[in-house]
C-alpha cells in the first residue's frame, strides 16, 4: 500500500528507471519521492523520458501551457495526451515547468535559509548575516517572499542594522507575459533610513526561460512612505523599471546565480533615482545544504543632507533550501 502512490516513471539518461511520485519541475531540477530514499531531485539534464497516468500542467519555454497525462516516448521527447486519441509531443529540451494538477499546498512551497557570521579581534567587529526565502507556485501564479538582515557591531561605534522584507506576486498573462504586485519594507542605519514602506504594481514579460536561465523585465508604479532619521516623514509616487537574470544548471553541478535589479524614478516631487540590487552565486555541496556568496547595492540619488548617497555589502553564508 505504501507504493500504491508511486506511478509515475522517470527514465534517465544511463538507463536506470525510477518508479516514484513526481513533484515538480523548477530551474531544471526535478523533484520526485521515492519509497527507499524519500524526497529526491534530479537535474532536466539526466532524464531521457517520464510516463505518468496523472494529469500535469507543462510549461514550454516559449511561454506555452500544455495539461495531460504523459505517455510512453522515445528519449527526449514527452508526449502529453491533453484528451483521449489526441497525443501532442513535445521536446524535453523546451519544458521548464512540470507541476501535478491537485498537488498539495505544501508541496508547491520552497524556500531556504541562510546564516553567515564573521569576527574581527582587533575592534571585535562582528558581522551577522541571515537570508531567507520562500515561494510558492500554481497553474497561473508566483508567490514569494523575502527576507534579508545585517547586524554588525563594533566595541567602539555603535551598532548598525540593515533589514528588508519583499512579498511580490505574478499572475501569469500568457506568452510569457505576467501582472506583477509588489510591497517592500526597509530599515537601513547606514544611510539614515528609519523606515521606508513601499507598495507597487505592473506589468512584466519573461524575455528569455530556458532549461538553463531566466532573463525577466517588469515596469509599473510604486507608492512610497519613508522617514529619515531627523527628517519629516515624506510620501512619493515612483516609477518603476526592475528585472531578473537568473543563471542555474541542468546537470549534476548544482549552482545558481541570480540577479535582481529595481530602480525608482520619483514623478511627484523632487528629481531622484533609487536603485536596489541583489546577487547571489549559490552552490550546494551536500544534499540541500548550500553555501552562498551575496551582495547587495542601495543608491540614492538625492538623500537628505549630509546623509550618504549609497550602501552596499558583501558576505558569505551556508544554507539549506526546502
Amino acid at each position: 500500500m505504501a507504493a500504491a502512490g508511486k506511478v509515475d516513471v522517470v527514465y534517465l539518461r544511463n538507463g536506470d528507471r525510477l518508479t516514484c511520485e513526481i513533484k515538480r519541475l523548477d530551474r531544471s531540477v526535478l523533484t520526485i519521492s521515492t519509497d527507499p530514499l524519500g524526497n529526491a531531485s534530479v537535474f532536466w539534464g539526466e532524464i531521457a523520458t517520464l510516463t505518468s497516468p496523472r494529469t500535469f500542467e507543462i510549461q514550454l519555454a516559449s511561454g506555452e501551457y500544455y495539461y495531460g497525462s504523459l505517455l510512453a516516448s522515445p528519449p527526449g521527447q514527452l508526449i502529453v495526451e491533453q484528451s483521449p486519441g489526441a497525443p501532442t509531443t513535445l521536446a524535453m529540451s523546451d519544458v521548464i515547468g512540470l507541476t501535478p494538477i491537485g498537488t498539495s499546498l505544501w508541496n508547491r512551497i520552497d524556500g531556504s535559509l541562510d546564516v553567515g557570521f564573521s569576527f574581527a579581534q582587533a575592534d571585535l567587529e562582528t558581522h551577522y548575516t541571515l537570508n531567507s526565502t520562500a515561494t510558492y507556485r500554481s497553474a497561473n501564479y508566483l508567490l514569494r517572499a523575502t527576507l534579508g538582515s545585517q547586524l554588525t557591531t563594533r566595541e567602539d561605534a555603535s551598532r548598525i542594522s540593515r533589514n528588508s522584507l519583499s512579498v511580490n506576486g505574478n499572475r501569469s498573462l500568457g506568452n510569457r507575459w505576467y501582472a506583477i504586485a509588489w510591497g517592500q519594507l526597509q530599515q537601513n542605519q547606514e544611510l539614515s533610513l528609519d523606515f521606508r514602506g513601499l507598495a507597487g504594481g505592473g506589468v512584466g514579460r519573461d524575455l528569455v526561460h530556458t532549461t538553463g536561465r531566466l532573463w525577466s523585465l517588469y515596469s509599473g508604479v510604486a507608492y512610497t512612505h519613508e522617514k529619515f532619521s531627523g527628517e519629516s516623514p515624506d510620501d512619493s509616487i515612483e516609477a518603476a523599471v526592475g528585472g531578473q537574470l537568473d543563471v542555474f544548471t541542468s546537470r549534476n553541478d548544482d549552482f545558481k546565480i541570480t540577479n535582481s535589479a529595481a530602480s525608482y524614478f520619483n514623478v511627484s516631487g523632487r528629481k531622484r533615482v533609487r536603485v536596489e540590487l541583489q546577487s547571489a552565486w549559490r552552490h550546494e555541496f551536500w544534499k540541500d545544504f548550500y553555501w552562498s556568496l551575496n551582495g547587495f547595492e542601495s543608491f540614492d540619488g538625492d538623500p537628505p543632507a549630509n546623509q550618504k548617497h549609497n550602501d552596499f555589502g558583501v558576505s558569505f553564508t551556508l544554507g539549506w533550501k526546502f
